[in-house]
């Protein structure tokens, strides 16, 4: 992962989940001193049903 500004922030994501109809929560641990920013995007495709 890259943070935005380019600093050396290493975060881990530990959740990743649609947390309402219309609404998707991630979070992070950042074991370091380092502050910054990140942005995260969900990509919502529409399920289709085969067979």
């Amino acid at each position: 992962m890259t943070p935005l500004g380019g600093n050396n922030l290493t975060v881990q994501p530990y959740q990743s989940f649609p947390s309402a109809e219309n609404m998707w929560t991630v979070s992070f641990n950042n074991p370091a001193s380092t502050s910054g920013s990140y942005t995260v995007y969900a990509v919502c495709l529409p399920v289709t049903q085969t067979g």
